[in-house]
């Protein structure tokens, strides 16, 4: 049995566990933290609890996973374990984004082999450089290499930029030709540039604004359905549910799998957040310069530079410009 335990004002996590030494059996240690004891630490320390546990329960404890030095060579599953310490236990990650964005790309190099600069170049000569697969690996692989203290290969930075996008008739020719109810779930993502996971946890109120829960990988926030008329169309107003079948249906990642699948059943070309890009082209479009860089990244659930980075073939390069002469009157 694991628990949380403070000693001089700092959080530990207490449990037996294997000896460091290599040694057989099991010992009462205390893992170091490295928080101060603090309401939002603990709630920090909470997280860090229940992996801890999981660990313990499925048998994968190791203590490479909870110590920052790295003695002798680090398998790939022990550099992937620190990974998600650093992204999902004390990052911002999701563990919805961990499972279907990332992790299916980390599972690709085998596990048990050393994690070492030529084995992460082999990994990432599977993608081309223009590809978001490749982008996506090569961020991960960078921060990856940091936490264990390996130097990252010497391989192209990524080239791709452009969101994928898809012209209104075609989205209106995908949305509708689905059936109940993945229709419905096509038919927010198209109207509220919602990610996938995020759709089950919202609802719509007043004025036919969509509120995203606090759950999701963003936090809160409230977004305007674009265009309004596609509410009525595509009948958003009544909730649809999917069947909940699967072991794993309750999950974060379940819809976004559930979603892929009817994908390919519908055989589209297109990936389900193309529906998400295409929202955020209209908002730009439609926007025009009246729209600043903060309110939109802000509507999708992102940082400005994120925002800026994916969408900016659609940002008129004055649009900073303008909003600055437009404060600066103001004043």
């Amino acid at each position: 049995m694991a628990s949380i335990n403070s000693q001089r004002g700092r959080l530990y996590l207490l449990a037996n566990l294997p000896r460091r030494d290599g040694a057989p059996g099991l010992q009462q240690s205390r893992i170091a933290l490295r928080l101060d004891d603090t309401p939002i630490n603990r709630r920090t320390a909470a997280k860090q609890l229940q992996t801890l546990e999981r660990q313990i329960a499925e048998g994968a404890f190791t203590w490479a996973y909870w110590l920052d030095e790295v003695a002798g060579p680090i398998t790939w599953r022990e550099a992937i374990a620190k990974l998600y310490r650093a992204r999902v236990v004390l990052g911002r990650t999701g563990e919805s984004t961990w499972q279907v964005n990332y992790l299916g790309r980390l599972r690709q190099v085998p596990q048990g082999g050393a994690c070492t600069t030529a084995s992460m170049a082999k990994a990432l000569e599977r993608y081309d450089r223009r590809t978001c697969s490749y982008k996506e690996l090569y961020y991960l692989l960078r921060h990856l290499a940091k936490l264990v203290a390996v130097p990252f290969p010497e391989v192209p930075v990524p080239t791709y930029s452009q969101a994928e996008l898809v012209a209104v008739p075609e989205i209106l020719g995908w949305v509708e030709g689905a059936p109940e109810p993945v229709r419905w779930y096509w038919g927010m993502m198209a109207s509220y540039g919602l990610r996938p996971h995020e759709i089950e946890g919202a609802k719509l109120i007043e004025r036919d604004l969509c509120q995203v829960a606090d759950g999701t990988k963003t936090g809160f926030r409230t977004v305007v359905p674009l265009p309004r008329e596609w509410v009525e169309r595509f009948g958003l107003r009544d909730r649809r549910s999917r069947l909940r079948l699967e072991g794993s249906a309750d999950r974060p990642e379940a819809v976004s799998k559930w979603l892929n699948k009817e994908l390919r059943r519908q055989g589209l070309p297109w990936r389900p957040y193309a529906l998400r890009h295409a929202y955020a082209a209209r908002l730009w479009r439609e926007g025009g310069s009246r729209l600043d860089l903060y309110t939109a990244s802000r509507l999708m659930g992102h940082t400005a530079m994120q925002h800026s980075r994916t969408y900016r073939a659609h940002i008129q390069p004055h649009q900073v410009a303008e909003a600055v002469e437009r404060a600066l009157a103001g004043l």
